[in-house]
């Protein structure tokens, strides 16, 4: 009778501990770029790197797919198709207990950056032609949990009835806007166009937009 006992307070840890994620710690690791670190999704395209651990274990072991072990306690999930990736976590407990728990990831797919100017964001915005100067251009990821940084590095701005002007950096510095403001009148478009950037990790970019200005 008490071995029977035994067993059935055996399966019902094993059961309770596969139902709530109560026993390992699993998180995105401080290198990696989605944020907030508890965030339980992943994006195809990328490494996502997961810290797992299990404080009160023996050993354990995490299988899944897409998931490789990189170091201790750091695994890369490479998601491919579908739409969450499941890790199955299992092992021993010091107290000699199995356990047997999943963690389930949302899988997403990388949005288009998009640029702007002086924080405006969309595919055409109005300015006033002396809010060129200086203006900044920018690129960000309408998805909150994407931590990229993006770096500017050029653009070309083009003007009606002029060429393009290949412009360094991500600001119409004044030496720039001295040479189009004389040529600006309300109503134009100002086009910014094949802006060139960088991002802090190695990532699957889709096309961006161009910015239109419409002057008023």
């Amino acid at each position: 009778m008490k071995s029977l006992i035994n067993v059935i307070f055996l399966l019902f840890t094993i059961s309770f501990y596969g139902q709530n994620d109560t026993i390992s710690i699993v998180r995105h690791t401080d290198k990696d770029f989605v944020i907030p670190k508890t965030a339980k999704i992943v994006y195809r395209g990328f490494l996502n790197e997961i810290f797992i651990d299990v404080p009160n274990s023996k050993c354990f072991e995490v299988v899944g797919i897409g998931v490789s072990k990189k170091e201790k306690n750091i695994y890369n999930i490479s998601p491919s198709s579908g739409t969450e990736v499941i890790i199955n976590i299992s092992g021993v407990l010091k107290n000699g207990k199995k356990f047997s728990e999943n963690q389930l990831f949302k899988i997403k797919n990388v949005p288009n950056l998009q640029m702007n100017i002086n924080n405006l964001n969309g595919f055409q915005v109005r300015m006033q032609k002396h809010s060129l100067l200086n203006a900044v251009i920018k690129g960000s990821f309408p998805d909150k949990h994407i931590g990229l940084q993006c770096t500017i590095k050029s653009f070309e701005l083009r003007i009606p009835g002029s060429s393009s002007i290949h412009i360094e950096g991500n600001k119409i510095k004044e030496e720039y806007y001295k040479k189009i403001v004389s040529k600006i009148k309300i109503g134009d478009e100002i086009v910014i166009s094949d802006i060139r950037f960088i991002v802090n990790i190695n990532a699957l970019i889709c096309k961006i937009n161009p910015i239109i200005i419409k002057i008023y």
